[in-house]
């Protein structure tokens, strides 16, 4: 099965919208306060833990067997906002905005200092958004048996950090570097990552409206039954579905309001 470009995307969408629905909602958040002074708190530590989980699914690469072309999920993102194939009166402009601040916030480095008792070390790191989330979010996943990736990743952010360490060593330090990162951390930063992923799926919402609009036919019934005509290009019955389900999804509004998160929460790392 070789999807065509609009049948890409639409997979593609499909599966972001899920990825953000599965964890920003009001079962696994709360939000409080008000705009420009919104909090985001997690239900329990376990909300969490599967929080961070989903978000390295989220920047990481789809498999390679997927009927899509190997992509992470936010240069997906950029590609659709770059080539969108239902954008109507720049109805992309929402989205392309959220995946283009998400992606530079990601990509910037930041300096932590780190004390790692297991080792008896103390350190300064310089590493990106994106890798350290991406290495809590393996060890949420795995127990140390499979983690060991994860330490050498450990091992070479501290060794180009002045601070050359063995890979038993860095074994080792996988519980306090995860102490750091993700439960200091990301717990100060999940308000910032919740109200970007919240932006995205916001921003899928209005750009497919057009989409729906034009697509949706109503038909007599009691009650009134609908069906949705495909664009030109959507011709295999995966791609059909997608579309289907998503059209049907974004009839809706997301289960999360819109917020802005308070300036004190953005600050520091």
């Amino acid at each position: 099965m070789i999807l065509s470009d609009i049948e890409e995307e639409v997979v593609f969408l499909k599966a972001i919208k899920e990825i953000v629905d599965s964890v920003v909602n009001l079962e696994t958040l709360t939000l409080h306060g008000t705009d420009r002074d919104t909090t985001v708190c997690f239900r329990t530590r376990t909300h969490q833990r599967f929080f961070n989980v989903v978000l390295v699914d989220f920047l990481s690469r789809t498999d390679k067997k997927a009927p899509v072309r190997q992509s992470s999920y936010l240069g997906a993102l950029r590609a659709i906002s770059e080539h969108p194939s239902f954008s109507v009166g720049d109805s992309i402009a929402e989205l392309r905005n959220a995946t283009c601040a998400f992606v530079d916030w990601l990509e910037q480095k930041i300096d932590v200092d780190v004390w790692l008792p297991s080792i008896d070390t103390q350190a300064t790191i310089q590493i990106s958004r994106f890798d350290f989330l991406k290495m809590c979010g393996d060890i949420s996943k795995h127990n140390v048996l499979r983690s060991v990736g994860v330490a050498k990743e450990l091992q070479q952010t501290l060794e180009a950090s002045g601070t050359p360490v063995e890979l038993e060593g860095a074994m080792l330090a996988l519980a306090d570097f995860y102490e750091r990162f993700h439960t200091d951390i990301l717990s100060y930063h999940s308000s910032t990552i919740a109200e970007f992923l919240n932006n995205i799926r916001w921003g899928i919402y209005e750009y497919l409206q057009a989409e729906l609009h034009r697509s949706i036919a109503w038909e007599d019934g009691d009650p009134p039954m609908y069906r949705f005509t495909y664009p030109e290009g959507v011709v295999h019955n995966f791609a059909k579905q997608c579309y289907w389900d998503l059209m049907n999804e974004v009839r809706d509004q997301p289960y999360v309001r819109r917020f802005q998160v308070t300036k004190w929460l953005k600050t520091r790392y």
